[in-house]
């Protein structure tokens, strides 16, 4: 009768070891809870003609922030997720031909945000920053507010940086962007620091310092998926 309610015991074991367990505090934003049921889309700003913010040395945020979006695709990757990147290379988005190529460009690039097959999509976008005052550094996440989910994404990143490389800011909401406006998927613009300022210009064109950004921003990601606001 013992070996009976042991074996019992024991098989019981292994039927709940099969069954899921939920739990709001590590509940996934994912259907089946996998990454690879979800599509991250990394847009590098600017490119082509356009070649953004540039540094009183001539390091051209469109360089640099593709440098640092392929390194986070590659953690995404590794990861297990669906990656799409708007550009893979030196190029804008705006149709051949275009005299005005900003506002064709941005929206073609909320339209790959917006037209993915899987209904999981997140979409951040990287850029540089640049100012008239030389002193101001450091990275920034902007969000619309037009959606809650662009604020937990924004203030994941916003917050992952703090951890990985000590950037003490919160996320902060703008209606004003473009591309965050015309996005219905959850959606963060992260500045990654200022090229205006010559220190931090120099540490942005680095591979060590591009790769602790790149990694700060996709903990920042798992953080907003594994953490969902109930």
């Amino acid at each position: 009768m013992k070996r009976f309610i042991v074996l019992v015991a024991f098989a019981g074991l292994i039927i709940l070891s099969y069954i899921p367990i939920h739990n709001a505090s590590n509940a996934t934003r994912l259907v089946g809870g996998r990454y690879q049921d979800l599509t991250v889309v990394l847009d590098a700003g600017h490119g082509g003609r356009d070649g953004g913010a540039v540094s009183a040395s001539g390091i051209l945020e469109k360089d640099v922030v593709l440098q640092v979006t392929r390194k986070v695709e590659t953690h995404l990757r590794l990861a297990g997720f669906n990656v799409v990147l708007t550009r893979d290379g030196d190029y804008d988005l705006a149709p051949a031909g275009a005299k005005k190529r900003k506002n064709p460009d941005l929206n073609r690039r909320a339209e790959i945000f917006n037209t993915q097959e899987s209904e999981n999509t997140i979409a951040v976008s990287i850029h540089a920053n640049a100012t008239t005052k030389p002193d101001w550094k450091g990275a920034q996440t902007f969000y619309d507010p037009i959606l809650l989910e662009n604020q937990q994404l924004a203030g994941a990143i916003m917050q992952s940086m703090g951890r990985n490389i000590a950037q003490n800011r919160e996320a902060k909401p703008i209606s004003n962007i473009l591309i965050l406006r015309k996005s219905t998927v959850p959606t963060a613009l992260v500045e990654i620091g200022f090229l205006s300022n010559p220190d931090e210009a120099k540490k942005l064109n680095q591979t060590a310092y591009q790769e602790e950004l790149a990694y700060a921003i996709f903990e920042g990601i798992l953080y907003f998926l594994d953490n969902p606001v109930e």
